[in-house]
Protein backbone atom coordinates (compact mmCIF):
# COMPACT_ATOMS: atom_id res chain seq x y z
CA UNK A 1 0.00 0.00 0.00
CA UNK A 2 1.27 3.54 -1.33
CA UNK A 3 2.65 5.78 2.35
CA UNK A 4 0.83 8.88 0.36
CA UNK A 5 -2.64 9.79 -1.34
CA UNK A 6 -2.74 10.38 -4.95
CA UNK A 7 -5.25 13.09 -5.91
CA UNK A 8 -5.62 13.96 -9.50
CA UNK A 9 -7.34 17.16 -10.43
CA UNK A 10 -8.80 17.96 -13.55
CA UNK A 11 -11.65 19.24 -15.15
CA UNK A 12 -12.27 21.50 -18.33
CA UNK A 13 -10.27 24.22 -19.42
CA UNK A 14 -10.71 27.75 -17.15
CA UNK A 15 -11.72 25.46 -14.43
CA UNK A 16 -9.33 27.08 -11.78
CA UNK A 17 -7.14 24.04 -11.87
CA UNK A 18 -3.73 25.83 -11.84
CA UNK A 19 -4.96 28.50 -9.31
CA UNK A 20 -6.04 25.44 -7.00
CA UNK A 21 -2.86 23.76 -7.23
CA UNK A 22 -1.18 27.11 -6.68
CA UNK A 23 -3.18 27.31 -2.77
CA UNK A 24 -2.44 24.02 -2.35
CA UNK A 25 1.30 24.78 -2.27
CA UNK A 26 0.65 27.54 -0.34
CA UNK A 27 -1.51 26.02 2.14
CA UNK A 28 -0.27 22.50 2.83
CA UNK A 29 3.32 23.18 2.13
CA UNK A 30 5.31 20.30 2.49
CA UNK A 31 2.66 17.71 3.19
CA UNK A 32 2.67 18.50 -0.66
CA UNK A 33 4.04 17.44 -3.78
CA UNK A 34 2.72 18.57 -7.56
CA UNK A 35 2.94 16.45 -10.63
CA UNK A 36 2.93 19.20 -13.56
CA UNK A 37 0.76 19.10 -16.15
CA UNK A 38 2.17 17.01 -18.83
CA UNK A 39 0.84 19.22 -22.37
CA UNK A 40 2.16 22.39 -20.48
CA UNK A 41 5.39 20.93 -20.31
CA UNK A 42 5.57 19.24 -23.88
CA UNK A 43 3.69 22.12 -25.82
CA UNK A 44 5.69 24.86 -23.62
CA UNK A 45 8.44 23.05 -25.12
CA UNK A 46 7.74 23.09 -28.70
CA UNK A 47 6.27 19.33 -29.04
CA UNK A 48 3.93 20.24 -32.59
CA UNK A 49 0.65 20.73 -32.12
CA UNK A 50 -1.29 19.76 -35.57
CA UNK A 51 -5.45 19.14 -35.81
CA UNK A 52 -5.11 16.19 -38.03
CA UNK A 53 -6.24 13.06 -36.05
CA UNK A 54 -2.49 11.18 -36.28
CA UNK A 55 -1.04 14.08 -35.21
CA UNK A 56 -3.14 14.12 -31.95
CA UNK A 57 -2.76 10.50 -31.28
CA UNK A 58 0.76 11.32 -31.56
CA UNK A 59 0.50 14.40 -29.39
CA UNK A 60 -1.95 12.06 -26.52
CA UNK A 61 0.40 8.97 -26.68
CA UNK A 62 3.32 11.81 -25.74
CA UNK A 63 1.63 13.08 -23.10
CA UNK A 64 0.59 9.89 -21.57
CA UNK A 65 4.02 8.31 -21.09
CA UNK A 66 5.63 11.96 -20.01
CA UNK A 67 2.82 12.09 -17.43
CA UNK A 68 3.31 8.36 -15.83
CA UNK A 69 7.14 9.07 -15.96
CA UNK A 70 6.81 11.88 -13.87
CA UNK A 71 3.62 10.73 -11.50
CA UNK A 72 6.28 7.82 -11.07
CA UNK A 73 9.22 9.93 -10.13
CA UNK A 74 7.96 12.53 -8.41
CA UNK A 75 5.32 10.06 -6.10
CA UNK A 76 8.46 7.82 -5.37
CA UNK A 77 11.12 10.41 -4.70
CA UNK A 78 9.95 13.19 -3.11
CA UNK A 79 8.16 11.65 0.08
CA UNK A 80 5.17 13.58 0.34
CA UNK A 81 2.36 12.18 2.27
CA UNK A 82 -0.03 13.62 -0.38
CA UNK A 83 0.57 13.78 -4.75
CA UNK A 84 -1.62 15.97 -6.60
CA UNK A 85 -1.54 15.92 -10.36
CA UNK A 86 -2.14 18.17 -12.49
CA UNK A 87 -4.87 16.21 -14.79
CA UNK A 88 -4.74 12.83 -14.73
CA UNK A 89 -4.08 10.04 -18.10
CA UNK A 90 -7.81 9.45 -18.50
CA UNK A 91 -8.17 12.92 -19.84
CA UNK A 92 -6.24 11.85 -22.69
CA UNK A 93 -9.67 10.28 -24.07
CA UNK A 94 -11.56 13.85 -24.27
CA UNK A 95 -8.83 15.08 -27.10
CA UNK A 96 -7.94 11.73 -28.48
CA UNK A 97 -9.79 11.38 -32.17
CA UNK A 98 -11.02 7.69 -32.08
CA UNK A 99 -12.44 4.85 -29.68
CA UNK A 100 -11.27 4.77 -26.22
CA UNK A 101 -10.24 1.12 -26.76
CA UNK A 102 -7.87 1.98 -29.43
CA UNK A 103 -6.31 4.76 -26.57
CA UNK A 104 -5.60 1.87 -24.36
CA UNK A 105 -4.44 -0.48 -27.14
CA UNK A 106 -1.98 1.54 -27.78
CA UNK A 107 -0.55 2.27 -24.52
CA UNK A 108 -0.93 -1.09 -23.25
CA UNK A 109 -3.38 -0.36 -20.57
CA UNK A 110 -7.03 -0.24 -19.58
CA UNK A 111 -9.96 2.03 -17.89
CA UNK A 112 -9.62 -0.04 -14.88
CA UNK A 113 -5.64 0.27 -14.71
CA UNK A 114 -5.54 4.23 -15.30
CA UNK A 115 -8.34 4.54 -12.46
CA UNK A 116 -7.14 2.61 -10.47
CA UNK A 117 -3.57 4.79 -9.96
CA UNK A 118 -5.56 7.82 -8.64
CA UNK A 119 -7.09 7.31 -4.85
CA UNK A 120 -9.68 10.43 -5.72
CA UNK A 121 -10.38 12.38 -8.87
CA UNK A 122 -11.33 16.52 -8.27
CA UNK A 123 -12.80 17.44 -11.45
CA UNK A 124 -13.83 21.72 -11.52
CA UNK A 125 -15.74 22.46 -13.66
CA UNK A 126 -15.21 25.04 -17.02
CA UNK A 127 -15.86 28.85 -15.87
CA UNK A 128 -19.35 29.83 -17.60
CA UNK A 129 -18.82 32.06 -20.72
CA UNK A 130 -18.70 35.43 -18.60
CA UNK A 131 -15.81 34.01 -16.55
CA UNK A 132 -13.63 32.10 -19.33
CA UNK A 133 -9.89 32.83 -18.98
CA UNK A 134 -8.79 33.55 -22.50
CA UNK A 135 -5.09 34.45 -20.93
CA UNK A 136 -3.26 30.82 -21.30
CA UNK A 137 -1.21 30.97 -24.31
CA UNK A 138 -1.52 27.12 -24.58
CA UNK A 139 -5.15 27.20 -24.62
CA UNK A 140 -6.28 26.91 -27.87
CA UNK A 141 -10.43 26.65 -27.06
CA UNK A 142 -13.18 28.56 -27.98
CA UNK A 143 -16.06 28.80 -25.11
CA UNK A 144 -18.14 26.07 -26.84
CA UNK A 145 -14.92 23.76 -27.38
CA UNK A 146 -13.97 24.24 -23.97
CA UNK A 147 -17.38 23.49 -22.57
CA UNK A 148 -17.56 20.43 -24.70
CA UNK A 149 -14.00 18.95 -23.25
CA UNK A 150 -15.73 19.64 -19.92
CA UNK A 151 -18.04 17.41 -20.81
CA UNK A 152 -15.72 14.56 -22.49
CA UNK A 153 -13.50 14.53 -19.55
CA UNK A 154 -16.33 13.96 -16.70
CA UNK A 155 -17.46 11.05 -19.06
CA UNK A 156 -14.10 9.89 -19.14
CA UNK A 157 -13.42 9.40 -15.63
CA UNK A 158 -16.84 7.67 -14.81
CA UNK A 159 -16.99 4.89 -12.81
CA UNK A 160 -13.83 6.42 -10.34
CA UNK A 161 -14.95 5.10 -6.85
CA UNK A 162 -13.66 8.44 -5.10
CA UNK A 163 -14.77 11.15 -7.60
CA UNK A 164 -15.64 14.80 -6.60
CA UNK A 165 -16.73 17.32 -9.19
CA UNK A 166 -17.29 20.68 -7.80
CA UNK A 167 -19.80 22.68 -10.22
CA UNK A 168 -19.14 26.13 -11.60
CA UNK A 169 -19.58 29.12 -9.18
CA UNK A 170 -19.81 32.88 -10.24
CA UNK A 171 -17.52 33.56 -6.92
CA UNK A 172 -14.55 31.98 -8.24
CA UNK A 173 -13.02 32.45 -4.38
CA UNK A 174 -16.08 30.47 -3.38
CA UNK A 175 -15.44 27.40 -5.65
CA UNK A 176 -11.39 27.44 -4.99
CA UNK A 177 -12.90 27.39 -1.33
CA UNK A 178 -14.69 24.73 -2.18
CA UNK A 179 -12.23 22.35 -3.16
CA UNK A 180 -9.46 23.27 -0.72
CA UNK A 181 -12.01 21.90 1.54
CA UNK A 182 -12.92 18.52 0.01
CA UNK A 183 -8.62 18.30 -0.28
CA UNK A 184 -8.45 18.63 3.86
CA UNK A 185 -11.33 16.06 3.98
CA UNK A 186 -9.75 13.60 2.20
CA UNK A 187 -6.30 13.86 3.75
CA UNK A 188 -9.09 13.69 7.86
CA UNK A 189 -9.78 9.77 5.60
CA UNK A 190 -13.57 11.24 5.06
CA UNK A 191 -15.17 8.57 2.30
CA UNK A 192 -16.09 9.97 -0.74
CA UNK A 193 -20.01 9.68 0.69
CA UNK A 194 -19.21 11.63 3.22
CA UNK A 195 -17.86 14.74 1.32
CA UNK A 196 -20.34 14.57 -1.17
CA UNK A 197 -22.97 15.06 1.34
CA UNK A 198 -20.84 18.06 2.38
CA UNK A 199 -21.30 19.24 -0.85
CA UNK A 200 -25.13 19.59 -1.12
Amino acid sequence: MNSYVKIAITGGPSGGKTTLIEALKKELGQKCAVVPEAASILYRGGFPRFKEAQGIVHAQKAIYYTQKELEEMISTLSQKSLIVCDRGSLDAIAYWPGQADEFFQLVQSSKEQEIARYDWVIHLDTASSDFYDTTNTIRTETFPEAWDLNSKIKHAWEGHPRRVVITHNEDFLSKMTTSLSVIKAIMAHKSADEIKKELL
